[in-house]
């Protein structure tokens, strides 16, 4: 008796490919970056990944010996991009430094930052504002445009003076000469005042001056950085709040643009930019700018009971004066309702929350106080414009 076996046609090797990635590995923002490109990778053991901290010059000798089929690179200068672009290899930039026409760039959306930035530190009834960056680096640029621009769609005409630091290195302390120029300038502002640092590196030199001169963080400076690097954050003298950007989907972006330029798909034009994650409160703005007592009696209870439905009944009882007092004087201090107020912290409580991957919209909607999570959602959508599970989806983390 022969038994015949089917024959199976073996499956198509796949082409062996070699990728360089040129990051700043000593920062939180380049690891992160790194953690999104090695999950897209993961899956695909025809890929080596050459990973290497990012160099001031790309030597063209050096990248022609490895030997590569794609480029992710940090891309500072105009005079990296020419170098990456004449390698005639698919190259993908995930900086926001310099614009690289010549690159497709994967980048944070750095004009939501400032405006993410501005709309925490009004929230918090701070009438005064500053920023802090560079005027070198384009992602500074943007996130002043960005914080100045949130100001304007709020009807503000305020002024927002900036104060200048040097590019130099992310990871080295400004000279003294800067540091000296840092507090001065900060001595000009008028108290109490937010200001939004462009990283958080910029955020802890600020922390810093404020130590050397005696000023008080959040009482009379509340600080914000960016990145949410807690090897900075949480080392100052108070920690600081920070806006969490959402570097491992720039990373996994990153990779799947690369892959499609490496399988011959056509070549993307111009930037991809990522919305920032969220906000992360620390203590550095964990306060309102109120010189009501009344007022912020009223505001401790609404932040300390934000997991619960807030009534303006019990809210006015915390405070020790009637609902119509504390309206009143609400509005003089704030320009808003108890109500209004108490459905900013609700949502605010609810855009931490969504990047949780362990929680359901219902739980979350539960733990920021929403009746049902059918409220919720129709309350969401009716002030971002988008379900609660649409904007989980475009601004969740990668997992």
């Amino acid at each position: 008796m022969k038994i015949w076996l089917p024959v199976l046609e073996a499956a198509p090797m796949t082409q062996p490919r070699r990728i360089a990635v040129y990051l700043s590995l000593a920062t939180e923002h380049g690891r992160g970056i790194l953690r999104g490109i090695a999950r897209f990778f993961h899956q695909r053991p025809e890929i080596t990944v050459l990973k290497f901290n990012d160099p001031r010059v790309y030597d063209v000798a050096v990248l022609q010996r490895l030997k590569l089929d794609g480029v992710i690179a940090r891309v500072a200068t105009l005079r990296n991009e020419a170098t990456l672009a004449s390698l005639g290899v698919p190259v993908v930039n995930v900086s926001g430094q310099v614009a690289t026409p010549r690159l497709p760039l994967i980048n944070t959306d750095d004009l939501r930052v400032g405006q993410l930035a501005f709309r925490h530190l009004h929230g918090r009834a701070y009438r005064n504002f500053a920023y802090c960056g560079n005027s070198t680096h384009l992602g500074s640029v943007q996130r002043f445009r960005g914080f100045c621009a949130e100001a304007r769609a709020l009807g503000l005409s305020v002024a927002i003076p900036r104060h200048i630091l040097p590019q130099g290195d992310q990871n080295s302390p400004y000279p003294d000469v800067t540091r000296a120029r840092l507090v001065a300038w900060l001595n000009t502002l008028p108290r109490p005042v937010g200001i939004l640092g462009f990283t958080d590196r910029v955020a802890l030199e600020l922390d810093e001056a404020c130590a050397r001169v005696g000023l008080r963080v959040p009482e009379d400076v509340a600080i914000l950085g960016v990145g949410n690097d807690l090897a900075r954050v949480e080392f100052a003298h108070v920690a600081l709040s920070s806006i969490q950007l959402n570097t491992q989907r720039i990373g996994l972006v990153a990779a799947e643009t690369l892959q499609t330029m490496l399988d011959g798909g056509c070549e993307p034009i111009g930037e991809t930019l990522v919305s920032p994650q969220k906000i992360v409160t620390r203590r550095s703005t964990d306060r309102f700018a109120v010189d009501d007592e009344v007022v912020a009696l009223a505001l401790d209870h609404m932040r300390e009971h934000v997991g619960n439905t807030i009534y303006v009944e019990e809210v006015a009882r915390a405070a020790g004066v009637t609902r119509r007092v504390l309206e009143l004087r609400f509005r003089a201090a704030l320009g808003t309702s108890v109500y209004g107020e108490a459905q900013r912290l609700h949502f605010e409580r609810s855009l931490e929350l969504m990047s949780e991957p362990t929680m359901t919209l219902g739980e979350i909607a539960f733990a920021c106080g929403f009746e049902s999570p059918s409220v919720f959602a129709t309350a969401f959508r009716r002030r971002f414009g988008v379900a609660p599970s649409a904007y989980r989806k475009r601004h969740a983390p990668v997992f």
